[in-house]
């Protein structure tokens, strides 16, 4: 009979399977992996909504630009407390002060967005010559061609400074300033009122709290407190900061207001 096959025996100097420092290691590395993976993933994540809430302030920039071409005038603001209304003003009414609130979606023939994705809308209302809201009325006798005597004309104001110097109640943003400026009114900066302004929400950066997302002087002013300065249009964020805010100036809505209409 042929003898069974033992395995061979380890010698002194040789060793099976992995030690705990190697063991260890591979905890670690696969760790390492595990952390990059997800890191990965928030920033799509990240992106997607910051994509999201690029395309949800375009359309409401739209949405605005049509409303103008219609009715020569931009709306009031959605007054009510979380925006759920949809429509302008409160109870069918928009005092001349009320220039700071929710966008009015369903004014503007949009779907209202959950809360927490629900756009701040700030429009100028100066004097009487420059209210967006509420221009003067054009001349009954006179063509209104070139919006000289309406909302055009308001705009025509704004955009050459004629009426008035800019001004921190209109909502503005400070020009040469940072997000925490607003805190106290950009004294000391250049103060700029566009036409309208729209804060969108990415998400609660700054640990703020309440249903909107919106970051830093967003949220301490414009939204908790209806102040009206905004954080700087073209400001690339930060780790505590990442809301959007578009801002359209006088002289670019008149242009196309004028090029449009003709």
């Amino acid at each position: 009979m042929q003898p069974r096959h033992r395995p061979a025996r380890l010698g002194p100097g040789t060793r099976s399977g992995f030690s705990l420092v190697e063991l260890a290691v591979v905890v670690g590395v696969l760790g390492l992996l595990a952390m990059t993976a997800l890191s990965a993933f928030d920033n799509l994540g990240q992106a997607r909504r910051h994509n999201a809430a690029r395309a949800h302030a375009e359309a409401a920039r739209q949405a605005l630009y049509a409303f103008a071409l219609r009715n020569k005038r931009l709306p009031c603001p959605d007054l009510s407390a979380n925006g759920d209304t949809g429509f302008e003003g409160s109870n069918s009414s928009c005092a001349a002060s009320a220039n700071v609130g929710w966008l009015p979606y369903a004014s503007l023939g949009l779907d209202v967005p959950v809360r927490g994705e629900r756009l701040r809308y700030g429009v100028h209302r100066g004097t009487t010559a420059t209210d967006l809201v509420a221009p003067l009325r054009e001349s009954a006798d006179q063509p209104d061609l070139e919006y000289a005597g309406g909302f055009g004309s308001a705009l025509s104001r704004m955009a050459a400074g004629t009426a008035t110097a800019p001004l921190a109640s209109q909502p503005h943003y400070v020009s040469d300033g940072t997000p925490t400026q607003c805190g106290s009114g950009g004294a000391g900066s250049r103060v700029v009122n566009p036409a309208f302004v729209l804060v969108a929400p990415v998400g609660a950066r700054d640990g703020g709290t309440g249903d909107a997302g919106f970051d830093g002087a967003n949220n301490r002013a414009f939204v908790q407190d209806n102040g009206k300065c905004v954080t700087p249009p073209d400001y690339p964020g930060d780790e505590r900061y990442d809301d959007l805010v578009v801002a359209e100036s006088a002289t670019v809505l008149l242009g196309w207001l004028m090029a449009t209409a003709r």
